[in-house]
């Protein structure tokens, strides 16, 4: 791929909202069938513990509204400077019309605005943050980006591979023209694998029908529904190990930058197994690679990079400037990478989301 860069664009601030109840991986041990062994294998190997969820009704975009209103009402950006908002989602309020449209009003945006999706997960985050760039470099002010599912509406009730890894949260973040140093974005896709991470009926290929919505037992031994997402984890992880170090080396390559000069490697939060996988294969220093958000709150999909800097770095954002190495990889399959810097942003602790906000 060829190396795309940008000048004088930052994010200049990221909050992240997380669901407002907490489920114990102990307490579901017997909903979805663990035995002593299985149980203790998956914290130790994966690290699983609680996972934050929302309640009935809360839909991702109650969660990056949120997490918006906390920017402005922070006084970092007024809602009348925004010039595009973009929602990364797989959890869309509707299936028409876009769920941005319908955010640019609950938030006060001008009717100026420009607002649709983008429908990614786990690759989400480096997709929308390239197109927000984008229109920046274009002559966009500021955009607004906001990233994030309620993967629990597409989590199999005793899907026990699946489910137990699954949060839910909505981030939003701000772009904007000002001096930083420049960034570096990679980009990529391979369609030949998107039967690993599918949502298999439901859509216009396969239609819902009442049999599509029956919880079903399959040979895994888990039971969901065919509208619920199924993932082969053996592929997702041997793809993720292949592709993420070579995409890394060569954003390190377009930079000019060697590992030592990184502070920290963000990456898409799929477990603490891959993470650590790839940060040895990639021989950086493993303190530099976050790796607890999977245990706190869940696997966060397009939100799990903005949601891992909220939740374990917030402090050190906001107080000094941070050169990163971001990644994304999964469904699709797609991934991708960016090296970036930023410099003292507003970047405050994870919030819980309140119902009083709709």
């Amino acid at each position: 791929m060829p190396s795309l860069s940008f000048e004088d664009i930052a994010i200049t601030a990221m909050v992240t909202t997380v669901g407002d109840e907490i489920i114990k991986l102990e307490d579901e041990k017997e909903r979805f069938g663990f035995d002593d062994a299985s149980f203790s294998r998956l914290q130790r190997s994966i690290g699983l513990d609680t996972r934050h969820v929302v309640s009935d009704g809360v839909c991702t975009s109650d969660l990056c509204v949120q997490s918006a209103k906390q920017i402005f009402e922070a006084g970092v950006v007024d809602p009348e400077e925004i010039d595009a908002l973009l929602f990364v989602t797989q959890s869309p309020d509707y299936k028409a019309p876009s769920t941005a449209i319908i955010m640019q009003d609950r938030l006060g945006l001008a009717k100026s605005c420009a607002a649709f999706d983008i429908n990614l997960g786990c690759s989400g985050f480096i997709y929308g943050l390239f197109t927000a760039f984008s229109y920046v470099n274009s002559g966009m002010g500021k955009v607004l980006l906001c990233v994030g599912d309620v993967n629990s509406y597409f989590s199999g009730e005793r899907d026990k591979i699946f489910t137990p890894l699954m949060g839910d949260a909505g981030s939003a973040i701000i772009i904007e023209k000002r001096p930083a140093p420049k960034s570096f974005f990679s980009l990529y896709s391979d369609g030949g694998g998107y039967r690993h991470l599918i949502i298999p009926s439901g859509g216009a290929r396969d239609p819902s029908t009442p049999d599509s919505l029956l919880q079903k037992e399959r040979e895994d031994g888990s039971i969901r529904r065919d509208e619920d997402l199924v993932m082969n984890g053996k592929e997702v992880f041997n793809f993720a190990i292949k592709t993420v170090p070579p995409l890394i080396r060569e954003l390190l390559q377009n930079a000019g930058l060697s590992s030592d000069e990184i502070d920290y490697f963000v990456l898409h939060q799929a477990n603490p197994y891959i993470l650590k996988t790839i940060a040895s294969r990639l021989k950086v220093d493993k303190a530099k690679v976050p790796l607890e958000t999977g245990k706190i709150y869940g696997n966060q999909n397009a939100a799990s990079i903005p949601g891992t800097i909220n939740g374990f770095l917030s402090s050190e954002f906001e107080q000094k400037a941070l050169t990163l190495v971001i990644a994304g990889f999964g469904i699709g399959l797609s991934w991708g990478g960016a090296i970036l810097q930023t410099n003292k942003i507003y970047a405050p602790e994870t919030s819980i989301y309140k119902k009083e906000t709709l």
